[in-house]
């Protein structure tokens, strides 16, 4: 045989080896892996989904990021009715890491 036969040969047994290896250990779900964390809902997260705007009044979640009766308290204002579970803090704290 040719020596680059031979060449040819080994690199496949190699590679047909490494695939194998990796076939078996890709995949499993032992080791150092960490643990599925569930969270669990605290009181804050609670109170704060109970929050309701009280018509006509100030809305204190818009109001502390912005001045009443501006055209960015407005928006935020159509956003919140809207969607009811919509909280200016995380969204403005999204925005900001964004």
């Amino acid at each position: 045989m040719s020596s680059p036969l031979i060449q040819l040969l080994v690199l496949a047994a190699i590679a047909v080896f490494l695939i194998l290896r990796l076939r078996n250990v890709l995949g499993t779900r032992e080791g150092f892996e960490k643990p599925a964390v569930i969270r669990q809902a605290d009181d804050r997260a609670a109170r704060r989904d109970r929050f309701e705007v009280i018509e006509g009044g100030a809305d204190p979640d818009i109001t502390d990021h912005v001045e009443e009766g501006s055209a960015a308290a407005a928006a935020l204002a159509a956003m919140k009715a809207a969607e009811p579970s919509f909280h200016v803090g995380e969204f403005l704290g999204g925005g900001r890491s964004a």
